[in-house]
């Protein structure tokens, strides 16, 4: 009789630790799923940013000309591509979010996403987009080096390192 209780607790455990390991697996592969869906959207709305491009002169090396230097098409083409990369970093914060995207990743996508904060002459792309709350409030609580007038900002965009 002892054995058959032993038996039988030992074999509710073992049904009880199968179910935590089915619902952990569940909850894994929902949150690849949700953050592949996330991907999917961030891929057509980079694909929907990059189809205006004909990469004609003045698109090329528009980074490196100072803001006030450029064309209004110039300009129309920087803030395009601030728009992409604004989309990519917000994808990149959620993948870490999720679990996907490793430390190290994350770190030098972090500074990314600090760099494009500090083009004070493109805040207003990021001010005209929408993006998911924890990633606005992530961004806007970055320093803020645009209240700064003593830092000329020239529009030229720095090299990342």
């Amino acid at each position: 009789m002892n054995i058959e209780k032993i038996l039988n607790v030992a074999g509710v455990i073992g049904v009880i630790a199968s179910l935590l390991f089915v619902g952990l697996e569940l909850r894994q592969n929902q949150v690849i799923a949700i953050a592949g869906q996330q991907q999917a959207r961030t891929e057509a709305r980079l694909n929907q940013v990059l189809s205006t491009y004909e990469f004609s002169r003045e698109e090329i090396g528009v980074e490196s000309i100072p803001w006030e230097d450029q064309s209004d098409v110039q300009k129309y083409i920087r803030e395009q591509r601030q728009v992409y990369y604004w989309v990519v970093n917000e994808n990149n914060f959620y993948q870490y979010q999720a679990g996907l995207l490793s430390e190290e990743l994350w770190e030098r996508e972090a500074r990314y996403t600090a760099l494009q904060w500090s083009h004070c002459h493109l805040r207003h792309v990021f001010e005209g987009q929408e993006f998911i709350e924890s990633f606005e409030a992530y961004v806007r609580n970055l320093p803020d080096n645009c209240n700064d007038t003593a830092d000329e900002n020239t529009g030229i965009i720095p090299r990342f390192q």
